[in-house]
């Protein structure tokens, strides 16, 4: 009774441990309650997209909280990941690189998701400033952007281009809302802004003709000297195509790419998750992110500043993606490596259990033998002599021989008497006993009837004679 109980719940274990594997594998996997994504300025490119992304977000995640952190822009957001403070961040490249004055540091615990799109460079004047060209902005109030921005990393550039620096021009560091109110009230006079074409300042900025778009001189020259910056054109009539267009012709400047980023150690799930959304056409539809619709995944992982998350792959490439999340692998690690070796230990302890078990059964085998051996050698003793009676004894030790050996058959079992070499030699020597016993008393027997017809002859004879 206990061995079934002991197999009934083996049974039920195994059957529970399909279960338990997927409860486990949902748990590990399962995304973050709370997700936190820096973003940019008010009115800026990258607030609209972290808008849209924590909408995405919520819409497939009901039970998610996901926060918005306002920030000067790029370099604070690096930094913010650096600092595990986000876990996701919008960045323009180069910025790091230009601002701290030498390459991109190495920075391993910051990975690559996607391109969101190019952040255009605007040079907008106030229309009545009386600047016209570059060589103009000399003693003028510019606005530069706040210290920790891809803005003023980008403006940093642009004078150097100018043949200029920050000691040449009145700088100012504001953000987009107090950029908009000093060129409409006057008390500025330029502005360099990098951020995508669709950023709500642009349109409130250019529309009422109050302030003008001017061109960057030799775009072409200044994308070959930086690797991150590309030459465009913004086209005649973005802002405003009906008369009077805005702007009112082609305008040449460069772009910088704004990267998607998160820290390599945020979840594989959750990594998978955004940029899933990223790359959806939906969300590109949404955003009017032109260059990820057309260029789809070349365009997504062009030119990345950081190592790509490995999770990205699971995207870019679905049929590269492993059977098991690689975050489930890693935080089974330790259960694998206990349930292999309790299974081995168990294997091992059922061997050791089971050679136990057929040591002793082929102890219980030798004493069989033994016994065997013991009425082989009484045998011997009978039937030896003529005229001897032994059908008694002989019929005694046929008896003890067939009970020993039905013992044996009740004690082995079927694969031990088709296997084990020890249990075959005991019945066949048993048999031959048998055998041998059986034709001692068949002789007696015969013997003995021969003894009474020679009795019976001898008797007829004796009254014939008579």
């Amino acid at each position: 009774m206990r061995k079934k109980l002991i197999r009934v719940a083996a049974v039920i274990a195994l059957l529970l441990v399909p279960f338990g594997v997927h409860l486990l594998y949902v748990r590990l996997t399962a995304l973050p309650v709370e997700v936190t994504v820096a973003t940019g300025p008010r009115d800026g490119r990258y607030r609209e997209f972290g808008k849209a992304l924590k909408a995405e977000l919520l819409r497939r995640n009901p039970g998610m909280t996901v926060t918005l952190k306002e920030t000067d822009g790029s370099l604070e957001n690096l930094q913010l990941l650096q600092s595990a403070d986000v876990d996701f961040a919008l960045y323009q490249t180069d910025t790091e690189s230009i601002l701290h004055g030498g390459p991109t540091a190495e920075h391993d615990e910051i990975a690559f998701v996607s391109n969101a799109y190019s952040e255009v460079v605007h040079f907008i004047v106030r229309s009545d400033s009386g600047i016209n060209s570059p060589s103009d902005l000399r003693g003028s109030k510019v606005a530069i952007g706040q210290p920790k921005s891809g803005d003023y990393a980008t403006s940093r550039v642009l004078l150097e281009h100018f043949g200029l620096n920050e000691k040449d021009v009145e700088v100012r560091r504001f953000d987009y809302l107090e950029i908009e109110n000093g060129l409409q009230n006057g008390s500025l006079d330029a502005a360099f802004i990098t951020a995508g074409i669709r950023a709500p300042v642009f349109e409130r900025l250019l529309v009422d003709r109050k302030c003008r778009l001017l061109e960057i001189p030799h775009a072409d020259v200044l994308a070959v000297r930086r690797l991150a910056v590309s030459p465009h054109v913004i086209p005649a009539g973005l802002y405003r195509s009906h008369a009077p267009t805005v702007p009112q012709q082609d305008i040449p400047t460069v772009t910088l790419r704004a990267q998607l980023l998160t820290r390599s150690e945020t979840p594989d799930g959750l990594v998978r998750e955004v940029t899933d959304i990223v790359l959806s056409k939906r969300f590109e539809k949404q955003q009017g992110l032109t260059e990820l619709f057309s260029g789809g995944h070349d365009f997504a992982r062009d030119k990345p500043e950081f190592t790509p998350h490995p999770a990205t792959a699971d995207v870019f490439d679905p049929h590269l993606r492993p059977l098991l999340d690689t975050e489930f692998v890693e935080a089974t690690e330790g259960i694998r490596s206990f349930v292999v070796s309790f299974f081995i230990a168990g294997f091992l302890v059922l061997r050791w259990y089971w050679r136990y078990r057929i040591r002793g059964k082929e102890h219980r085998l030798d004493q069989y033998i033994r016994a065997m051996l013991e009425i082989e050698r009484k045998q011997l003793d009978l039937d030896q002599y003529d005229g001897s009676s032994d059908l008694e004894p002989l019929q005694t030790l046929l008896d003890e021989l067939t009970g020993l050996r039905q013992e044996a058959l009740a004690e082995l079992t079927a694969h031990e008497l088709n296997e084990d070499r020890g249990a075959d030699s005991f019945l066949e020597m048993a048999h031959a006993l048998s055998d041998k016993i059986n034709a001692k008393i068949s002789r007696q027997r015969l013997d003995k009837r021969f003894e009474e017809l020679a009795e019976v002859l001898g008797n007829e004879r004796q009254a014939e004679s008579d």
